[in-house]
């Protein structure tokens, strides 16, 4: 499930839910964020998506997605 903010977020940084799919079943890298939170990361062509969720047994919540800056 895709939350508003992660909608919202996603349309405007173009980012597919196909992509944030793809973060979230192949990542390269997942490990707990903050509080109950959860934090997939997947390279995709040239750029890194980041994923910020929460999940549960039966449900998993999108909270946000976003392409990781490139370090200067």
């Amino acid at each position: 499930e895709f939350s508003n903010n992660a909608l919202a977020r996603m349309l405007e940084r173009g980012i597919q839910e196909d992509d944030v799919r793809a973060a979230l079943d192949s990542p390269d890298h997942l490990g707990p964020g903050l509080e109950k939170w959860w934090h997939a990361r997947r390279r995709l062509e040239a750029r890194t998506l980041e994923v910020l969720f929460t999940r549960d047994l039966r449900h998993t919540v999108i909270l946000t997605a976003y392409w990781q800056e490139p370090c200067a």
